[in-house]
């Protein structure tokens, strides 16, 4: 429950799992906290190279200039995995680096069984949480009204930018896709995820 923080029902709460890219949420509002959403970022090779196939990405090209706003509409509507690495760069330096200012985070929001590798949730033995731990991350994150506004995006715009035309994501959510026979009105977000190994993840509200 939101406005209590009391668990109405659980299951299997604090197994530790993979959670593919609901693990966006925390790199989003951490993005949110530390960044001016108008600072413009220049992508690097590093960030974009390293994302393997069949992972969701924005095929964001290198040197392009993309705002931090546009960065987060991307990552939390469509499940930009390099939209995520970038915003890590620009904050940290390093994925590696930001991968610490996560767990501070995770801690600092009270996780007590998650360890975090990578801003995206790409699959590594090492990046793990519990639905519990989620369920406390995204209480938190939806205290934040820019949070809020992004992870019920139907669809986002990304502007044209010095290295492409307009480009229109849709949102990887079937629960806010009025089409989609999960649509749910009461719906606000928040976000879906999928690996091999972590399989179909969820974390939403209403």
């Amino acid at each position: 429950d939101y406005d209590t923080g009391s668990v109405l029902y659980s299951k299997n709460a604090n197994d530790k799992m993979y959670p593919a890219s609901t693990t966006k949420i925390l790199t989003a509002i951490i993005a949110i906290e530390k960044c001016n959403l108008d600072d413009i970022v220049t992508v690097k090779k590093s960030a974009i190279k390293t994302i393997p196939s069949g992972y969701s990405s924005a095929y964001l090209n290198e040197d392009e200039q993309i705002s931090v706003d546009n960065l987060l509409k991307v990552l939390l509507v469509h499940s930009a995995n390099d939209a995520a690495n970038v915003l890590a760069e620009h904050i940290s330096g390093t994925v590696n680096d930001f991968s610490n200012l996560m767990n501070e985070k995770a801690k600092e929001i009270g996780c007590k069984n998650s360890h975090f590798v990578n801003p995206s949730g790409i699959h590594d033995d090492n990046h793990y949480t519990t639905a519990s731990d989620l369920a406390l991350i995204a209480k938190y994150c939806m205290s934040n009204s820019k949070f809020k506004e992004y992870v019920s995006m139907k669809n986002c715009i990304i502007p044209a930018t010095n290295k492409s035309d307009a480009r229109k994501y849709p949102n990887t959510n079937d629960l806010i896709n009025t089409s989609s026979k999960y649509y749910i009105k009461e719906c606000i977000g928040i976000k879906t995820g999928f690996t091999s190994q972590a399989q179909n993840c969820l974390v939403s509200a209403c």
